[in-house]
């Protein structure tokens, strides 16, 4: 049924995607020099296959990507899953050391603020979420930049390498989620802690680290799962504007490059991937409620 329902939005997007990019205008107007004769634009137009109906194109291609094949980039006339593999790295890079950040600090910090609110750490951790859940994520780059690689000089402030390069880019993407993240946190284990079942593992005797991370947090992680799976797929998907802050060559830089120079194959094929990793993220969703939550199998 799930996977039913995949195929069914995987086609409903890639006919959104394709009508949306024809929209921009005509790409070989674009790849012609200005002194080009009508002949070599009709040339041009039979060769991209742009000669025929929308609705020729559109099955023909929906056909070709179920196979895998994405075409061709109209502007550097190599295949497209050649860019997207070249690109795919960095973007899972990136959005991996933002996900293990968001986790490492989120988790810890909405357990200690449910556990001990209105306390010192409650108030501080509520605080930066607010201030946390304000910022757009280029705005934070750029204050990241200015402060760790202009004025200490400690972090690079853009490019692709090692370990020091993706320090500031995942911290960028991961303040907005880890203040979303702690808050949910918090209000579902707050809600745990103070159920019947609970309180009558505590009277049981239990030790109170076996009651709080064994019973509270499994059934709080329920509540917070659907949105770690929001934000993993906004990571691997929602990074242009990071990856341009830091010229950072992943998929969504790809994207910006594809849409200014108008390759409509080279466009479709990175928001199909995006559309891709949120159906895939949303089916792994499904299946861990399962496990955290037997009574839903």
């Amino acid at each position: 049924m799930r996977l039913g329902h995949a195929v069914l939005s995987m086609f409903a997007v890639t006919l959104l995607v394709f009508g949306m990019v024809r929209v921009t205008g005509d790409p070989v107007y674009f790849l012609l020099p200005s002194d080009s004769l009508p002949a070599d634009y009709v040339r041009a137009t039979k060769e991209l296959g742009l000669d025929q109906s929308l609705l020729v194109q559109f099955f023909s291609y929906f056909a070709n990507a179920a196979r895998g094949d994405l075409g061709m980039s109209f502007w550097s006339m190599t295949p497209v899953t050649d860019h997207l593999v070249a690109r795919i790295p960095a973007t899972l890079m990136m959005a991996a050391a933002a996900l293990v950040l968001t986790l490492v600090v989120s988790v810890p910090l909405g357990i200690a603020s449910a556990y001990w609110r209105g306390g010192v750490v409650d108030r501080g951790a509520r605080f930066f979420a607010a201030i946390g859940q304000s910022m757009p994520n280029f705005w934070v780059g750029i204050i990241l930049i200015l402060v760790f690689a202009i004025t200490f000089r400690v972090l690079p402030s853009g490019g692709y390498g090692g370990i020091q390069h993706v320090i500031l880019p995942a911290a960028t993407l991961a303040i907005g989620a880890i203040a979303a993240l702690t808050r949910l946190l918090r209000s579902s284990m707050i809600e745990v802690l103070e159920a019947d079942y609970v309180a009558f593992h505590r009277i049981k005797g239990l030790p109170e680290r076996r009651v709080l991370f064994k019973h509270a947090l499994r059934n709080s992680a329920v509540a917070s799962l659907s949105y770690v799976g929001i934000v993993t797929a906004g990571f691997l998907t929602g990074s242009v504007l990071v990856e341009t802050v830091f010229v950072w060559p992943g998929v969504g830089r790809l994207m910006v490059e594809a849409i200014a120079n108008r390759d409509f194959t080279l466009v479709q094929g990175c928001m199909l991937l995006f559309a891709s990793v949120y159906i895939v993220v949303n089916l792994i969703v499904d299946l861990l409620y399962t496990v955290l939550n037997p009574r839903l199998r």
